[in-house]
């Protein structure tokens, strides 16, 4: 492989441009929301490694959810950024965000870019699942016409064969509209003989320029992308210390050493190498991307590489679990991980507040307990337990819990459908109801859940909203603990008790913010009811002391 490079640097023919994209990769585990001493420590930095182009950041549709400014990369924002010259900047949209946009293509890219000149982005990178293409079109013909220069960036190509890659490349090659091929390794399976294979299929109808973004999985993202450019490809990837969704991506200071010592002598990786070990050393150590045995097994099955991120983040899953549920994830099928169609039903930004269950009166004048996975649970388990049999409340898990005895649980509340896919073989084996939004799931997903007693109370989602209804709610935010307390509401209960809804120290935390708001606009409710945590809480919710015979025990260490 080192040969081939070395010959085709000798080459006058091959360009090398190298991509930096660590604030939007990057930005899938601190919700792009970057610290500013950070930012200018990066932005100074890799300038001076004389990358050529940097992809500050996504540029996402509006959302309810709290997301980081480096989710939007608006043109105010950036311009805040005092951007070092010489550097070529590029956003990157989700194809599948316009396309489902309800006033069309056209108007969801005028919402979102204005002229070029008006800008300091130069690149917008398209990314969109192959079955998106004919759409992707339109968008990079639009962009175009603003004055960008667009890259198309393909996810999970190696799920397709080689015929089907070069009838892809030649729609593209038609358009006259895409500067720069990109493909994929989403899931982290490539090796270096399906590199070659997808360069050799793209080239067959494509006579563009081609671009690699490699996952490190199977630990082999840089060589792939050093094999990519011995095999003729131009754009290469790469992000501070791999920072990067699930295993994370090719390392930028190990590309530039490898090019450098190639003789691409125009890079300098010494300029990163304190970014790499003061600051973005600290990030990983807080966030853990980077491989192990289960991304290494989720690229080996196809799995998409959000689930595995999202169990290790979730401290209610031992080795077992994980294990399991991998074992569960394989069986369901490849289709199942198609990383718009899931993010969609992740975010809520589907589905209906008309379920076909009513919680009407269902739980009329009784107490309801609802169950959260913060360490609190754990740390007061006797109490509650002891509490339940003694009160015999209605008592509602966020989740599984496993806390909580099932014989205890009266019914499982889950609204995300990431979480219920992770949970669905162990749902089976509690035999207790789920509630949960059946309208807002995929059909896949669905059928998984055949045989399960489920209690389909809907959700909308919908800026600034929070109303519950008898058979749905309408909210702003897809929280389980916010779903469970409108299930709470419309069932007439007497009052809601809380475990487990710890919060979070930092005030300044987005998911504290997040939650303080949600607590608010309940309370501001007209049908609200009394609320309180029975368990030590950081959010705004009044803590009340449970009893043990006639007296109050205060669940407090």
């Amino acid at each position: 492989m080192n040969h081939e490079l070395i010959e085709i640097k000798r080459s006058s023919a091959l360009s090398i441009k190298v991509l930096d994209c660590t604030f939007r990769d990057g930005g899938y585990y601190c919700d792009w929301n970057f610290h500013e001493s950070i930012v200018k420590k990066y932005l100074k930095s890799i300038s001076e490694t004389n990358v050529d182009i940097v992809e500050i950041g996504f540029r996402f549709m509006p959302s309810s959810k709290f997301l980081g400014p480096f989710s939007y990369c608006s043109d105010d924002f950036l311009k805040s950024l005092q951007l070092p010259s010489g550097i070529d900047y590029a956003v990157m949209i989700n194809a599948s965000d316009l396309i489902n946009y309800d006033n069309g293509i056209d108007e969801a890219v005028c919402n979102l870019f204005s002229e070029k000149n008006e800008s300091l982005v130069d690149i917008v990178r398209i990314a969109a699942h192959s079955k998106d293409l004919k759409s992707c079109e339109k968008i990079a013909k639009k962009l175009t016409t603003l004055g960008y220069r667009v890259f198309l960036n393909i996810m999970q190509i190696s799920s397709l064969d080689s015929n089907s890659i070069s009838h892809l490349a030649r729609k593209v090659q038609s358009w006259e509209s895409i500067e720069v091929l990109y493909f994929a390794d989403s899931l982290g399976n490539m090796d270096s003989d399906s590199v070659s294979m997808i360069i050799k299929s793209i080239k067959k109808e494509w006579d563009g320029l081609i671009g690699i973004h490699t996952h490190d999985n199977k630990n082999q993202a840089l060589s792939n992308s050093l094999k990519a450019i011995g095999d003729g490809v131009s754009f290469i990837d790469a992000t501070i210390l791999g920072m990067g969704r699930g295993a994370g991506n090719a390392r930028m200071e190990d590309l530039l050493v490898e090019l450098v010592s190639k003789g691409f002598e125009k890079y300098n990786p010494d300029a990163i190498f304190p970014l790499v070990i003061d600051d973005f050393s600290v990030l990983k150590n807080k966030y853990e991307w980077g491989t192990n045995i289960y991304y290494f097994l989720s690229a080996m099955h196809n799995i998409h590489p959000t689930y595995i991120q999202e169990m290790l983040g979730d401290q209610r899953y031992d080795t077992d679990q994980k294990l399991s549920a991998i074992n569960f994830l394989k069986s369901a099928g490849a289709s199942f991980y198609s990383n718009d169609h899931m993010m969609k039903a992740i975010s809520g930004a589907e589905g209906s507040e008309n379920g076909s269950w009513s919680a009407k009166n269902w739980a009329s004048g009784k107490d309801i307990l609802i169950i959260g996975a913060g360490p609190s649970t754990k740390r007061y388990i006797a109490q509650i337990i002891e509490y339940i049999q003694r009160k015999t409340p209605i008592v509602l898990c966020l989740n599984i819990n496993e806390c909580i005895p099932n014989d205890l649980v009266t019914a499982y509340v889950a609204s995300r459908s990431s979480r219920l896919l992770i949970d669905s073989g162990r749902y089976k084996k509690l035999k207790k109801p789920i509630i949960l939004p059946l309208s807002n799931l995929p059909n896949e997903l669905k059928e998984l859940l055949s045989g399960i007693d489920i209690f389909d109370y809907g959700i909308k989602i919908q800026d600034e909203a929070f109303e519950i209804l008898d058979n749905g709610c309408i909210l702003d935010t897809s929280l389980t603990i916010n779903y469970a307390i409108s299930v709470a509401t419309a069932s007439r209960a007497k009052q809601i008790l809380l475990t487990g809804v710890d919060g979070y120290e930092e005030e300044s935390d987005p998911r504290q913010l997040e939650m303080v708001s949600s607590v608010k606009q309940y309370k501001n409710l007209g049908n609200s009811l009394p609320i309180f945590a029975i368990t030590p809480t950081n959010y705004p919710i009044e803590e009340k002391t449970i009893h043990v015979s006639s007296e109050f025990k205060i669940l407090k260490a």
